[in-house]
């Protein structure tokens, strides 16, 4: 009995793992390199800002993904500033990485951590 346990808290274990990667590191399927090139050109640093702390794994991946992709943001590492866990707590934040994207007079809050094809919609808009 504790094997078949321990074989299932691996599998869920490996399983989250692996769904949690793949959404942070997957490219859209709707919008080509240059696309996402060009969109990226257009992104301001203050209109991204990604709620981080230093320890954070999923931050370090998020960050590696926008900066690949040329997305400029604006890192507010909680480790380090006071001000940017008010501002996280008042955004009703409960995870990081935790981004918000202003765009085009629209507030978009990534509350569920970081996915790419989720973060692309909310910059182009949708």
């Amino acid at each position: 009995m504790k094997r078949i346990l321990i074989i299932l808290i691996i599998f869920f274990a490996a399983y989250y793992g692996w769904t949690h990667r793949s959404n942070s590191g997957a490219t859209s399927v709707e919008l080509s390199a240059s696309q996402i090139q060009a969109l990226a050109a257009s992104v301001k640093a203050e209109e991204v800002v990604m709620y981080s702390t230093t320890e954070c794994t999923y931050c370090h991946e998020a960050k590696g993904w926008l900066t690949q992709n040329g997305f400029a943001f604006t890192d507010c590492n909680m480790s380090v500033e006071r001000r940017c866990e008010s501002e996280y707590m008042a955004l009703g934040g409960n995870g990081t990485p935790f981004l918000v994207i202003r765009r085009a007079a629209k507030e978009h809050l990534m509350k569920d951590g970081f996915d790419s094809d989720e973060f692309l919609a909310a910059v182009r808009g949708g």
